[in-house]
């Protein structure tokens, strides 16, 4: 009788533990709202100077889109003294992670600094084994695998005519442990008992980014100028598209904050930035025009098998 109770118990757990499918579901609108984000992003640093000026301004716009949103739909805006303080500190290491990331960026090869910026959704994936006490299996393990090995193939390393040096060494160790930080304090926040503040973490750590990118882009423009070009992003059009991109960013915040708490990290954090590279690379060649190299195409191939893999289809 202990060993057919325990059986059961055993399965109850494992049961709890399996994501449901309405959170695949979210998962998928979420990752239509970041692809929606970046497509704008992709279509506005195109066709307009993309400068220090011009980075900070989408990122104020955007923010201040997404918390004004996420303020007047919210039901609550209820928050506790520790839900403001990690929503703050949330915010403000999103801003630091902007920055240090430009600047990876402007010194060094792109495609490395991609490539590192994508490998540290390592970090809140294996939070949850280190911290939370979630089980990791061998098959995940290897999805994870996988998904670096996609970061690494997917990217371009042809043409990168800035050379690595130890500064641009420092500034991508600093933007890959705050990028692996946000993950882990959206873990954190949903899995105490303020959970349910998420719109007022949310709305709080965007009002945190938006004063921290208008100030620094009106910095930008007095030190840099912004030129015709980049006055040409404060018409209507230029600011409408970042509006929507805003929007977007602000449901693929919300339903990211949720899903970090309700599915494995090990799952959620590899599956996610390894399905939006994807799909951002497919939007790239289908509506952009861009071509990729047949190792890019291994890349795409070994993401898909990763992300099946980190599903645990034997679970199911």
């Amino acid at each position: 009788m202990h060993t057919l109770r325990q059986d059961r118990r055993n399965r109850s757990v494992k049961e709890e533990r399996k994501p449901a499918m309405n959170q695949y579901l979210l998962l998928g609108i979420s990752l239509a709202g970041s692809l929606t984000g970046s497509v704008v992003k992709k279509t506005l640093s195109d066709r307009y100077r993309n400068g220090n000026f011009e980075r900070f301004l989408f990122s104020a716009v955007t923010s201040a889109v997404a918390a004004a949103g996420l303020a007047v739909y919210s039901g609550s805006l209820r928050a506790s003294g520790f839900t403001i303080l990690l929503g703050a500190v949330f915010g403000l290491t999103t801003a630091i992670q902007s920055v240090f990331n430009m600047r990876a960026i402007e010194t060094g090869p792109y495609s490395y600094t991609t490539v590192l910026g994508s490998l540290s959704m390592i970090i809140p994936a294996l939070s949850g084994a280190v911290l939370w006490d979630e089980k990791i299996s061998a098959v995940q393990i290897v999805g994870i695998v996988l998904m670096a090995a996609c970061f690494v193939l997917s990217a371009n390393f042809k043409g990168d005519e800035k050379k690595a040096t130890l500064r641009w060494l420092l500034y991508c160790l600093v933007s890959f442990f705050t990028t692996g930080a946000i993950g882990v304090m959206q873990k954190w926040h949903q899995n105490t008992g303020f959970k349910d503040e998420l719109d007022a973490f949310l709305v709080i750590a965007f009002a945190v980014s938006f004063v921290f990118s208008i100030v620094t882009a009106l910095v930008c423009r007095k030190r840099d100028g912004a030129g015709a070009e980049g006055k040409k992003l404060t018409a209507p059009v230029p600011l409408a598209l970042m509006a929507v991109a805003g929007a977007g960013i602000a449901l693929c915040n919300k339903l990211n904050l949720y899903l970090s708490g309700a599915m494995d990290s090990a799952v959620f954090f590899p599956v996610f930035n390894g399905s939006i590279l994807m799909l951002v690379t497919l939007v790239a060649v289908v509506f952009f025009k861009e071509r990729l190299t047949g190792k890019q195409w291994i890349g795409m191939a070994v993401g898909a098998c990763a992300v099946i893999l980190l599903c645990d289809p034997v679970k199911f």
